[in-house]
């Protein structure tokens, strides 16, 4: 058991001179992380207002219970929310920024020509794609002229443009 407090010790350590590994994920991550503690403590302490009014019957001694739980509660879970929404929004921001990003380094601003003059179409798409475009990374697609995807109703992709190659 020691040795493999020890071991654990040590990955969350690191190596001497460098950051640990837990502290890019906590510096990427802290608005979720806090986001999500708040909304959980903020329904407990809605819950404790709710339980703590319900066990008396006196209106006066109901009061701080439903102050200081369903105010606190309603004000931390609306707080949690908006961090939670707040990194949801800048993860995609950061997303699109790398995508766009990635259509601008091309040379003359225009993507790899297609090899053979063909565009890709992954399945169950509405549109077709230059090779290596980054909306179809890692998805099966098959290779067409760009005049049969045309055809068979599907739209160039926005983002790497094929029908300007062909």
């Amino acid at each position: 058991m020691r040795r493999l407090l020890r071991s654990l010790a040590r990955r969350l350590r690191g190596r001497p001179g460098r950051r640990p590994a837990w502290k890019p994920f906590l510096l990427a991550f802290w608005p979720f992380i806090l986001g999500s503690a708040l909304v959980m403590g903020g329904l407990a302490a809605i819950v404790v207002g709710y339980l703590g009014a319900a066990g008396t019957l006196v209106v006066g001694l109901q009061m701080p219970y439903l102050i200081s739980g369903g105010l606190l509660g309603l004000a931390l879970v609306v707080f949690g929310a908006a961090l939670l929404l707040l990194h949801g929004l800048n993860r995609q921001a950061r997303l699109l920024k790398g995508v766009l990003e990635e259509g601008r380094a091309a040379p003359n601003g225009e993507a790899s020509p297609a090899p053979n003059g063909l565009v890709l179409v992954p399945a169950g798409a509405t549109a077709f794609h230059r090779p290596g475009c980054r909306l179809v990374e890692g998805k099966t697609a098959r290779r067409l002229k760009p005049e049969t995807a045309a055809r068979k109703g599907l739209r160039p992709c926005p983002l790497c443009d094929p029908a300007a190659a062909s």
